[in-house]
């Protein structure tokens, strides 16, 4: 997140997706008379132009001109067209794919009939607005749409799985060895094209491109007094919008579906200081046996530096990136980046130049670092006018997303410190470079020579690889990139995540000499620099590993809770409670959680060996994208899952009593349009009332997770028809949680020992899973209701802290009644509960595993439930 007065009407929205596919599985040459084959939303007037409009201007009338050119996205189908996908590469349906994008069928298509030729059948284009013309057809952005090569022999078994799936399929025209796009409307022609030309006939435009040094700015104005508070700076620069924390918006996100993230957005003692990168072990990566690889995610963002220079801000971001995900243990020669330019007017020679200068600057970065961008996207035309009729461009702004490899999840490392006694060494130059650095954009002083934009480190991958090597070598136990408010705030925030103290000595930061001032050393924004915390034992080898790279012991950690810093005079300027930084750090959220104990471990109850591995159904709704994670937890435990659509059951392709157990995973089935897990209920109860009423009666294991609990729940499933009134409506639900917003957070289990739950039978630890949910608050009619659940068992968990004692927000996060996370029917063999206890079945997947800590795992749920199958 970063702010800027430049972005207040225009503002940027940046989102990204990682896929991984097994190799060789994506076909991409269409054959002639393979068939068209759109799939997913019908074609409207909504995103018609979208891609001219997100290429013009604003001025005060732009929101009434681009109605149209908004597409109205379906989420929900989109998971579903996601499964059909899946599938059908699976078994090799088809020969080509690609989505509808800018320019909808017509893009699609086109690109897709490159170096053949295409006739497309514009009135068999399934429409939900049936007076769109021929060309508004062509030309829609809808959303949710795909277009396919399908032979002709694979049609028939491709239009079965959209069918199952509930995904719109039609066939369109198809593939022609013609050279030729030929549109027909109802017969006719309505228009012809020869592909060479579409693709290589027009003429390349030629723009003048204009770059000049802006002019040197005047010697900023003192903001701080002559003696300069360096506490006062620091603690200024913490509570920056650039720098604070995002933990506020990191919540409202899942970043646990999945199941895969090893290391979070959000890390530490208490699971809120800062993240260089996320780590993500996705289960096709897991071997049987040895190192367990993953995937690091990082970004580069440094518009600020862009406003003097491009050329220096793409390196910046590229290095920041590259910086990020060294930091977590990604190897440097793995990484692959992607860009992502939003610009002003490339017709104006000054912006055109600027991008020119920019784009210059990510070739140069790329090559010194020996990393391929593999993807990217641009947005131009950002500007906008004001009420004067002005123009204005956005700043020009360049995100960098980079992606590695992670060799071994063992060796990974997070930012917060983890040891009193343990040294901090800064790995890299630091350089009076404080020109558009935090520091300035806070208006403090800084002498005329520190005003210089971050240079390029030539040598920065070298110091990079061997950073890595001594993480690969289980040298290093906390690292954090020095990134916006230099050595300063990345020391106040491995601290304040960890709640340790350091002191640190600035003599000894590489390169002071030639710096003339302490805050110079302690808030330049340098480039390719670490702050890395070190076991006094593994020193020796640490600084082995380092050798002929610029690095120094500058410290240790220490367990009195201060931040202490002394001069280059000797002398202590700067001396803070971890307490100060982390309250100007998360302001209104500090301090949310108190240091408390760690949970006694209990014993895990022993699990008896299943003799058999029962069948289990893992029921998907259109919408559900818990699914595989909960297959994989009952695989785990010792059954064999098998994810069924909801349409084979109701078609009696499939037959819920032909199972041992049942579960009901997350997500949001129909897209919760009527309430969360309330469409999903009308199913249960009236499609599927009786064979759910016996399998119930059957004494099977039924598990509802999340949004099957709402769904169980509302179907008058949990706790039991005896808890309905007389006229069959309900005295429990799941309401909006009490913070009025969506939550992901890790929270604390307590089973109840009295409860008559199967699943939660002999669990004496406190269990450890995350939640992911808006409505999640468990809300009874009355108290009468809460104490009968209570006396007869029915709570089987409930929201605790970390000692197993009833606790407030954000321990109960969403404001249930009395605490209650989960329920269960009066025989126990139905469970509902709103954390995910299928994302906490590895070790790795615990908040803290990088700091040593574990238990809580949530496996045994499963495992209790099949032991009684």
């Amino acid at each position: 997140v970063f702010y800027h007065p430049g972005y207040r009407v225009s503002p940027l929205v940046f989102c990204g997706c990682l896929g991984i596919l097994p190799r060789g599985s994506h076909p991409t040459a269409p054959q002639p008379g393979d068939l068209i084959v759109v799939i997913g939303g019908r074609t409207g007037r909504d995103g018609l132009g979208g891609a001219t409009f997100s290429s013009a201007g604003l001025d005060p009338e732009a929101s009434t001109v681009a109605r149209s050119a908004v597409q109205i996205g379906r989420p929900i189908l989109e998971k579903q067209l996601l499964e059909v996908i899946l599938q059908a590469r699976e078994e090799r349906l088809y020969h080509a794919i690609t989505d509808c994008g800018a320019g909808g069928l017509s893009s699609a298509v086109g690109e897709m009939a490159r170096r053949l030729g295409a006739c497309v059948h514009l009135d068999r284009v399934p429409l939900k607005d049936h007076s769109l013309r021929p060309y508004e057809i062509w030309l829609s952005e809808s959303q949710e749409r795909m277009v396919l090569a399908v032979p002709p022999e694979n049609w028939p078994r491709f239009r079965e799985i959209c069918a199952l799936h509930g995904v719109e399929a039609a066939a369109i025209g198809n593939f022609e060895a013609s050279g030729q796009l030929r549109l027909f409307y109802q017969g006719h022609p309505v228009g012809t094209l020869d592909v060479a030309f579409l693709h290589e006939g027009r003429p390349q435009r030629i723009l003048e491109a204009r770059w000049r040094p802006p002019a040197p700015s005047a010697q900023r104005s003192r903001a701080f007094s002559s003696s300069v508070d360096l506490s006062r700076i620091l603690l200024t620069l913490l509570a920056h919008p650039n720098i604070r924390s995002r933990e506020d918006i990191l919540r409202r996100y899942d970043h646990e579906v999945q199941g895969a993230t090893a290391i979070k957005p959000l890390v530490g003692i208490a699971n809120h200081g800062p993240s260089d990168a996320v780590v993500l072990v996705p289960p096709e990566f897991l071997p049987r046996e040895g190192p367990i690889p993953g995937i690091a995610m990082a970004v580069g963002l440094a518009p600020q530096y862009g406003e003097r220079d491009p050329y220096q801000m793409a390196w910046a971001a590229i290095d920041e990136a590259f910086r990020n995900l060294v930091t977590v243990g990604a190897d440097p020669d793995s990484v692959a980046l992607l860009d992502n330019f939003c610009w002003g007017d490339p017709g104006d020679p000054e912006q055109l130049g600027a991008l020119v200068r920019c784009a210059q600057g990510c070739l140069d970065a790329a090559r010194a670092y020996q990393a391929p961008f593999i993807s990217g996207k641009d947005s131009l035309h950002n500007v906008y006018e004001d009420a004067e009729g002005r123009a204005h461009a956005i700043p020009g702004t360049l995100l960098i997303t980079a992606v590695a490899r992670v060799p071994d999840l063992d060796r990974a490392v997070t930012t917060d410190l983890k040891r009193a006694g343990d040294m901090l060494y800064l790995v890299g130059d630091t350089r009076p470079e404080l020109g558009n650095s935090h520091y300035a954009l806070i208006g403090a002083d800084m002498p005329p020579e520190a005003d210089r934009l971050p240079q390029p480190v030539p040598q920065a991958l070298d110091r990079m690889r061997a950073l890595h090597r001594a993480i690969a070598a289980g040298l290093v136990q906390a690292c954090h990139d020095l990134s916006e408010g230099g050595l300063g705030v990345a020391l106040a925030e491995m601290s304040l995540a960890g709640r340790l103290g350091a002191r640190i000595d600035l003599r000894q930061v590489p390169g002071f000499e030639s710096l003339g001032t302490d805050e110079e050393v302690l808030f330049s924004e340098s480039l390719s620099r670490f702050l890395v915390e070190v076991r006094p034992e593994d020193a020796a080898a640490f600084e082995t590993c380092l050798a002929g790279c610029p690095v120094a012991r500058i410290g240790e950690v220490s367990a009195d809770g201060l931040l202490r810093v002394i001069g280059r005079d000797g002398s202590e300027r700067l001396c803070l409670p971890v307490e100060a930084l982390e309250q100007a750090w998360r302001g209104e959220l500090a301090p949310a959680i108190s240091r408390v104990p760690a949970p006694t471990p209990h014993a895990p109850p022993t699990i008896g060996i299943l003799r058999s591995r029962p069948r289990v159904l893992i029921l998907q709704a259109p919408g559900t994208n818990r699914d595989r994670e909960a297959a994989l937890a009952c695989q785990l435990a010792g059954g064999e899952p098998e994810i069924v659509p909801l349409a084979r059951l109701l078609r009696g392709e499939r037959s819920l009593l032909d199972y041992a157990m049942l579960v009901l995973p997350g997500g949001f089935s129909y897209g919760d349009d009527l309430g969360a897990g309330t469409m999903w209920a009308l199913d249960l109860r009236l499609r599927l009332g009786e064979a759910m009423e016996r399998f119930i009666a059957s004494g099977r294991p039924v598990l509802g997770i999340c949004n099957g609990f709402q769904a169980l729940v509302k179907a008058g499933l949990l706790p039991g028809p005896e808890f309905l009134e007389p006229d069959g409506s309900r005295t429990v639900t799941l309401a909006l949680n009490a913070s009025g917003h969506f939550e992901c957070r890790w929270v604390w289990l307590r089973p109840n020992p009295r409860s008559p739950c199967l699943f939660t039978e002999g669990i004496e630890e406190l269990l450890y899973c995350p939640v992911a949910h808006g409505e999640g608050r468990f809300m009874a009619r009355s108290e009468a209701i809460l104490d009968r659940l209570e006396a007869q068992g029915l709570i089987a968990l409930t929201y605790v802290d970390p000692c197993g004692q009833p606790a407030g927000y954000p321990f109960n996060p969403n404001g249930s009644q009395r605490g209650i996370a989960g329920i269960c029917n009066p025989a126990g063999n139905v469970l509902g509960l709103m954390p995910h206890p299928e994302d906490h079945i590895f070790p790795w997947q615990h908040p803290r595993w990088c700091r040593g800590e574990s238990g809580g795992i949530a496996l045994i749920l499963f495992q209790n439930a099949l032991r009684r199958c």
